[in-house]
């Protein structure tokens, strides 16, 4: 009988790592081994935070909608969104602020970049929450019985976790098995089933280190086994939850030099370009402007990051820029706003953060000199508590623009 961690391991096959590393720009060999430590680290952090009301709705969520129905896009560019949004959730309630704790040691032992580890993160959660959540929905399973199956099966999967995560989330204590007495093992040999377990695995190490080393390619020997630990990865912390854009119209929207982009039917493109085109701006004084804010409606961040866009948020940042270049005498605030979910120094660090990182990509995009101020409001506008739901929360998290004078 296959394990419930061998089962969910096998979710994520061979196909899906290498369109993980195309998505991400990293070697096969390094995703797979980032892989082989996100699923025990979410499934430890799990078995220590994860028995919450709020959890246990998220994933009856993800195994009502069966978000695993289409497993592969996850390893994409384009997940679905209910997959994202899941997956997201799902993130948020289980590891709260402490995103940069849970990559950052990943990416180290992997030895990939914290951006490609925060994406992979992101991948792999909803694989994770829609397992889990099928347990408790198709197979009638308890949060009680999950959290009892993940201490049997512990011995599986701690030692794949890094050690600064462990220390990080304080898991030693729900990580370490209970002490047994020790059966001897009556092979002929006289060495212990364990002991072979680890001389495999350091085989299966060895064997793919050698293989990175010879292999230059992206691309590892399609007759071998991909991942270190045989399997067969976000607010990330994303920002704010994309708008459901399938229920909105794409329109193409002509500008002063003719050029011509696409964006949604009132977007924040559109609400723009009326005002611009209205005269409202060039006639107004700077009291005026104050309270009339353009808020950003399809851009989210990487799970964690305050500097890594998610690949779909690009589209619109590129239209502003565009917009701006057209009306160089318009001016601008940035300003990026937080949840009350952390700390307030936390909240206002990474807003000023975000703020700063739409600043570098206006500037970057050629309209740089147009944006005046930036600003992090932290969760000074929150109108949510730390204790709502995440999908509540996501309503405080935001990027806003405003004309200045």
């Amino acid at each position: 009988m296959v394990s419930f961690y061998d089962s969910l391991k096998a979710l994520v096959n061979r196909e899906m790592i290498s369109n993980a590393s195309a998505t991400v720009e990293e070697r096969d060999f390094n995703v797979s081994s980032a892989i082989s430590s996100i699923i025990p680290g979410l499934l430890g952090v799990f078995l220590k935070n994860g028995n919450t009301p709020q959890i246990k709705n998220t994933l009856e969520e993800a195994g009502n909608l069966n978000i695993l129905a289409d497993i592969d896009r996850v390893s994409s560019e384009n997940p679905t969104l209910e997959q994202q949004r899941i997956g997201d959730d799902f993130l948020q309630q289980l590891l709260g602020d402490k995103a940069a704790d849970f990559t950052a040691p990943i990416a180290e032992k992997a030895s990939i970049s914290k951006v490609a580890t925060n994406r992979l993160v992101s991948m792999i959660t909803p694989v994770v929450s829609g397992f889990l959540g099928n347990k408790l929905v198709r197979e009638n399973w308890t949060m009680d019985r999950l959290m009892l199956e993940l201490k049997k099966e512990r011995d599986r999967f701690v030692p794949f976790i890094p050690a600064d995560l462990i220390s990080s989330f304080g898991l030693s204590s729900v990580l370490n098995s209970d002490k047994v007495t020790p059966v001897e093992e009556k092979s002929k040999g006289g060495m212990g089933w364990l002991v072979w377990v680890l001389l495999a695995v350091a085989l299966i190490v060895l064997f793919f280190w050698w293989r990175s080393c010879k292999d230059s390619d992206r691309d590892m020997d399609r007759n071998a086994a991909v991942v270190t630990d045989t399997i067969s990865s976000a607010p990330a912390d994303n920002d704010r939850q994309m708008n459901a854009m399938n229920d909105r119209t794409s329109m193409e929207f002509a500008l002063p030099d003719s050029s011509k982009f696409q964006a949604y039917k009132g977007g924040v493109e559109e609400q723009m370009l009326k005002y611009l085109q209205s005269g409202d701006y060039k006639n107004a004084k700077d009291d005026d402007l104050k309270d009339k804010w353009f808020e950003f409606d399809n851009v989210a961040f990487e799970f964690g990051s305050s500097t890594e866009l998610k690949p779909e948020s690009k589209a619109q940042l590129n239209n502003i820029i565009a917009i701006l270049k057209n009306y160089k005498d318009a001016k601008i605030k940035v300003a990026a706003f937080a949840d009350k979910k952390g700390s307030e120094e936390a909240n206002m660090k990474i807003s000023q953060e975000r703020a700063k990182t739409i600043e570098n990509m206006l500037e970057k995009g050629g309209a740089g000199s147009q944006v005046v101020k930036i600003q992090g409001y932290g969760d000074e506008y929150a109108k949510h508590s730390a204790s709502d739901s995440n999908e509540q929360r996501a309503e405080d998290r935001d990027i806003a623009l405003r004309f200045v004078k």
